[in-house]
């Protein structure tokens, strides 16, 4: 499957920062970022975070990776 298919599919950045307590600007501030211009495209799916980033954010948020991309976890390891 294309690249661009996984970005549709759901995840639980929102939830995760949302039960931190934290803003997207104040994530995208910790991340290095100037805005929150891409916090808003993970979590509306427009785009996926780098391997670096996602591990970033797994950290911020006291998660893992899994449990903030559940779904596309799943959807890849049905295509191995």
């Amino acid at each position: 499957m294309d690249y661009k298919h996984y970005r549709s599919i759901p995840n639980a950045l929102k939830k995760y920062r949302n039960a931190r307590g934290l803003s997207q600007s104040k994530v995208a501030h910790i991340l290095g970022f100037k805005d929150k211009t891409w916090i808003s495209h993970w979590e509306n799916g427009d785009a996926l975070p780098n391997l670096v980033s996602a591990i970033k954010l797994s950290k911020i948020y006291q998660t893992s990776i899994d449990d903030l991309f559940s779904d596309l976890v799943t959807f890849i390891s049905q295509g191995l």
